[in-house]
């Protein structure tokens, strides 16, 4: 059963929802991902480390493929003419913030509990039988659009989709989607409509060329992604009603599986949870990190007794420098999705500065510290990553302020690296005081660059 979107406004506004979601879902699954062991010293045997490898390097697949997501999210409301989104309320939300999604939204270790509702967040509608990842049906990506384009059986109605009934904002705990699934099945069909009802010219009217698109698997010739093929990500650029399907059928094949073809199934996000849940018991793969580690309450928290905020003053100063630079990053990708008055060059000037170093660089090596790092001062428990936004944090500046607003991040960044209070309670040779030192040089060295180097970003040229 899908909810029919009949309008532009009604796409929009539930590709702004998909967005949400796939930006929440890639924080939870990173949290889990960065609290996993590293090493024999941590209690593990060569046999359980490298087991607790290959659960680490499928969190970060799945991760990524999520970021992916989110990228092929914004793309499709480029071109249809919406904005970006990369707004999400903060950590922990109850079951019900989500309404029949049924999305439970908080940060925990890698666990049992943890890949079990990771497994529910992927899982196909209706549920599959226990064999749903060994064989499928479906034999090709012709079968796979005939299914998605056959006709539709539509529920509820588009302003309850999307939360936009007679000008007034549904609360998201409205929200009649009963899955993911049934979101992008929604979002697939409704183009298809709304392309019926205005044409693809009056529907597709935003500036393609804004576009991030490209990567190694991708078909359609040489995009921006082209020069961060490292990281393997495909991002499809979406132009008409044809690359929109492309599109959203990608989302749905690598999470769900329910459109996968049969030599990709074992693949799907659904199928690594359920494998990766047969594999796990016999010991903690995990640090003992405490839920929803956080440095402030934020308003916007609907469960704050599920909240462990971080009393230990080092570990806390550090757990702010990792939410300054999540920040930074998400500033950058919003003006790199949210600005076309930028050249070739400084868009992939931007996206080497996102992908690399921010996020290999600072946001993954802070998260692992911090997982490593006590939470509080008198009891027991770890500390993680909080990926903590303020309200009004996601704000594209002005053209001409873009720069110096980017400057500033880097400034406060690394004088919070030079001055972190570790480096006083511990040895110079302490391996985290090391790393933190590297990172602070790094720090450094791209703050200089960029006060050098990016002067015009936001103009032109």
């Amino acid at each position: 059963m899908t909810i029919e979107l009949t309008t532009r406004e009604d796409l929009i506004n539930t590709l702004h929802l998909a967005a949400e979601l796939e930006h929440n879902l890639m924080c939870q699954y990173l949290f889990a991902a960065y609290t996993m062991k590293r090493s024999t010293d941590e209690g593990l045997s060569e046999v359980q480390l490298e087991k607790t490898r290959g659960w680490g390097g499928l969190m970060t697949l799945v991760a990524r493929q999520e970021m992916e997501h989110m990228g092929l999210v914004l793309n499709l409301l480029s071109a249809i003419g919406g904005t970006p989104n990369f707004q999400r309320p903060n950590f922990p939300q109850r079951k019900e913030v989500y309404g029949k999604l049924g999305i439970k939204s908080e940060l925990t270790r890698f666990s049992k509990d943890t890949i079990k509702r990771f497994q529910e967040f992927e899982a196909p509608h209706p549920a599959p039988g226990p064999d749903f990842c060994k064989t499928r049906g479906i034999a090709s990506r012709e079968d796979i659009r005939a299914q998605l384009l056959a006709p539709q059986v539509f529920t509820h109605s588009a302003a309850q989709a999307s939360g936009a009934t007679g000008g007034r904002q549904v609360l998201l705990s409205e929200i009649g989607f009963t899955s993911v699934q049934d979101l992008y099945m929604s979002l697939a069909w409704g183009f298809i409509i709304v392309t019926e009802r205005i044409g693809e010219k009056n529907l597709f009217i935003g500036d393609f060329n804004a576009e991030m698109w490209g990567g190694p698997g991708t078909p359609y010739g040489e995009g921006s992604m082209d020069d961060l093929s490292q990281y393997g990500l495909d991002l499809i650029q979406v132009c008409d009603l044809h690359s929109a399907i492309e599109a959203i059928v990608e989302i749905v094949e690598q999470g769900e599986g329910v459109l996968a073809p049969p030599e990709y199934l074992e693949h799907t996000h659904y199928c690594i949870f359920t494998t990766m849940l047969s594999q796990m018991g016999g010991f903690d793969a995990a640090r003992p990190v405490v839920r929803n580690p956080l440095t402030s309450m934020h308003p916007d928290i609907t469960a704050p007794d599920e909240v462990n905020l971080i009393t230990r003053p080092e570990t806390r100063e550090i757990a702010i420098l990792f939410n300054h630079a999540y920040e930074l990053m998400l500033l950058m990708m919003l003006f790199l999705y949210g600005s076309n008055k930028k050249t070739k060059a400084q868009t992939v000037a931007l996206m080497n500065a996102i992908f690399f170093p921010l996020m290999t660089m600072f946001i993954r090596p802070l998260s692992e510290i911090l997982t490593l790092l006590p939470a509080f001062k008198d009891k027991k428990g770890n500390a993680g990553p909080g990926f903590e936004l303020s309200k009004d944090l996601l704000l594209l500046p002005q053209p001409e302020d873009t720069w110096s607003e980017f400057q500033k991040y880097f400034d406060i960044l690394t004088w919070q690296f030079d001055n972190l209070w570790i480096y006083e309670l511990r040895p110079a040779d302490d391996k985290i005081v090391k790393r933190l030192h590297y990172m602070a040089e790094n720090m450094r060295r791209l703050s200089d660059d960029w006060r050098a180097n990016w002067k015009n970003v936001g103009r032109g040229e």
